[in-house]
């Protein structure tokens, strides 16, 4: 019989929301916990809400089995929680604690090495009466090439094929081939991110199932044998394959499909003589059928909207299983009943402008309103806090805010009230895409696939019209009110009284370029132009003229360079919240339907920005990261949409392509540099 050991210190070898999520369920079990930190974490909030703290060295320390385990050893902690992401799924990790003398609160090494593998994974599955879809596993042999034999592969099941990692998840090393995809190009990419990501290169090849929801099923399995399922969760809103918004339970589906769902994830779990948490992600077709996608031997980055809909903490679940106690002492001898529904939205450094576009920065302002609107239950787990760095060295994960509530009507609706409230400043985010995804028909109608998310994205007339509607408020509050936290020495920040004129014209330019001013310094599709006259705001952008009536209801400052105003717009009776504050020559304008960045310019400036002369195309970098591949030389001819480089940031490749056909004259990085937003890359000439 399985000896049961109890634990009294934790290292968590993670960081960011996780990390406090793991603290948080220590702390309510009085347990002590131990966070391990890098130099780019020494001040993250995890360290110092730990018991103690043990630090690693440089940023990828964190793949460090070495520096881990010592770390255990010197913090006296007796057992290790992984988290997810890093070495979470590694089979040699989970190893290496154990023969370190310690509890890996996770399941087996051995378990871990046949369901980590996805290839080892669909065999079992195979055996275990669990459909799979087509698959490729590469020979080693060199001869037939990795590309020929999908090329093969391809023609047989029929473009377009899914490219995978065989270790990890995330969408990391995932690749979607076409027939006029470079094969080889993207396999060696594929390649190089799973290195990265999982510190596996393994990858292989599968039939790709359109259209498809991504459904998954959460179990939790004792050293006795016992499987339980935990429920059914819905994770279909993705983009490049990464979850952006996930449900529980999963919805709409075919009769007794969740019931067999359940069953299927439970005997593979058996097949695999599987321990402790972890959750069976299938692929769900509309006619009902569903095949395996993958197994995650770990604890999963959506796992609270399945505490929410169950009463049950899944981390504590994770540390009781480890100890040796059974699902029958835990109470736990079935699928828990369902409480409402839960939707978990993922707040990210990275601003959608018609590309997903990553952030770095310096947290200004993180604020998350956990009131409870509309009978629901609001949680907000974040990683940052007010001065909070948010680097290029991890994923862009910020934080979650969760809402359970009655129906996933009333959750949708309690969860849109939450991100209008949301302010996050000092780092682009993507609040702005999250409140829009929530308000599409397709979404609200349980419509939408993996596939289907392209669907769901703004058009760029929308992120016009609503970074020109910010452009206009902004510019009026500053006119109408001179005394406001951004008119220039102002009495509020300064302590000083007395109207002080402001100097005309203001000029900002937005983060896709569009430029606004209070008089019209330019004309054309690129430019907004904003004049304000009394209440009246004249806003001309494109072909396009109208005029706004705005009415200040309240407006209040505080001493840290922010304001907040409440304002009507038109015969509109519904009184709009705006929050605007100051960050240098960035302002950040937080609306009711999301976050806009204006950076103030002098009219040299502005005006340079339209009237200046290029000498050829220069590609400028977008994002901040490091370049993983340099595919030109210069004096190389490209054509537009070729791939010049990749940088590597937040723990994906980001192909830079040839925004036209040319010579690349100049090249200004190097294979490995560390380059920031805003550089240089290339320069093309047209011949």
């Amino acid at each position: 019989m399985p000896t049961q050991r109890a634990l009294s210190r934790v290292l968590i070898a993670n960081r960011g929301e996780i990390a406090r999520r793991i603290i948080q369920s220590c702390n309510r079990l009085g347990l002590e916990s131990v966070a391990v930190y890098t130099e780019v974490d020494k001040h993250a909030p995890y360290v110092r809400e730990a018991s103690s703290s043990q630090a690693l060295g440089g940023p990828e320390s964190y793949l460090s089995i070495e520096k881990i385990i010592t770390a255990a050893k010197a913090s006296g902690a007796d057992s290790i929680h992984p988290g997810y992401g890093f070495l979470s799924e590694n089979a040699l990790f989970a190893e290496a604690v154990t023969k370190a003398q310690l509890i890996f609160i996770g399941p087996s090494a051995e378990a871990m090495r046949v369901l980590g593998s996805k290839t080892a994974a669909k065999a079992l599955a195979q055996g275990a009466n669990v459909a799979v879809s087509p698959t490729l596993i590469f020979s080693e042999d060199p001869q037939p090439s990795k590309a020929e034999q999908l090329r093969s592969f391809a023609a047989r099941v029929g473009y377009p094929v899914l490219l995978k990692a065989a270790a990890g998840g995330g969408g990391r090393g995932m690749r979607l081939i076409l027939a006029d995809s470079d094969i080889a190009t993207e396999i060696d990419g594929a390649q190089r991110e799973a290195i990265k990501a999982f510190g596996r290169s393994e990858i292989f090849a599968e039939r790709y199932i359109s259209p498809a929801r991504h459904v998954e099923v959460q179990i939790a399995a004792d050293r006795d044998g016992n499987v339980v399922a935990l429920g059914t969760r819905d994770c279909s809103l993705q983009r490049n394959n990464q979850k952006m918004i996930e449900e529980a339970p999963a919805l709409s589906l075919l009769a007794g499909v969740s019931e067999e769902l359940c069953k299927a994830a439970c005997r593979l779990a058996k097949a695999a003589h599987y321990t402790n948490l972890g959750t069976v992600e299938f692929l769900y077709s509309p006619d009902g059928a569903f095949y395996l996608l993958e197994v995650n031997t770990r604890l999963q980055v959506e796992h609270p909207v399945t505490e929410m809909t169950t009463g049950l903490d899944l981390v504590e679940l994770q540390i009781r299983i480890a100890e040796g106690t059974n699902l029958s002492k835990l109470g736990i001898l079935s699928t828990p009943q369902v409480r409402g529904h839960a939707i978990e939205v993922r707040l990210c450094a990275e601003e959608f402008t018609g590309d997903f576009v990553t952030s770095t920065g310096i947290v200004h302002e993180c604020e998350v309103p956990t009131n409870s609107p509309h009978n629901s239950i609001v949680r907000a787990d974040l990683g940052v806090e007010p001065c909070s760095e948010v680097s290029h060295h991890y994923d862009s994960l910020l934080g979650k805010v969760i809402v359970q509530a009655p129906d996933r009507a009333q959750a949708i609706e309690a969860l849109l009230s939450v991100l209008a409230g949301t302010r996050i400043s000092g780092v682009r985010n993507n609040r702005a895409l999250l409140i829009h995804l929530l308000k599409q028909p397709i979404f609200s109608s349980l419509q939408h696939s993996i596939q289907g998310t392209v669907e769901l994205l703004p058009s760029p007339e929308a992120i016009r019209h609503t970074e020109v509607l910010a452009h206009a408020i902004a510019a009026a509050l500053r006119a109408l009110t001179p005394y406001s936290a951004w008119a220039s020495h102002s009495p509020w920040l300064s302590g000083r009284s007395g109207s002080l004129a402001l100097e005309f014209p203001w000029v900002t330019k937005s983060s896709r370029g569009a430029i606004s001013s209070r008089t019209t310094i330019n004309s054309g599709s690129a430019n907004v132009a904003v004049t304000c006259a009394s209440a009246t705001v004249s806003v001309t952008y494109g072909t396009h003229s109208e005029q706004l009536m705005l009415s200040v209801e309240e407006l209040c400052a505080t001493g840290d360079a922010a304001s907040h105003a409440k304002l009507r717009l038109g015969d509109d009776p519904t009184v709009m919240e705006v929050a605007i504050r100051l960050d240098g020559s960035l302002t950040w304008v937080h609306l009711a339907q999301g976050s806009f960045v204006l950076e103030e310019l002098v009219s040299s400036q502005a005006n340079l920005a339209h009237t200046g002369t290029l000498f050829g195309m220069q590609v400028i970098a977008q994002i901040p990261g490091k370049v993983a591949a340099i595919n030109v030389e210069p004096g190389a001819r490209v054509v537009a949409g070729q791939v010049l480089l990749v940088l590597d940031s937040m723990k994906m490749e980001h192909p830079i392509k040839a925004p036209g056909a040319g010579v690349v004259t100049t090249l200004s990085v190097a294979l490995g540099a560390i380059i920031q937003a805003g550089v240089l890359l290339a320069v093309i000439e047209d011949e």
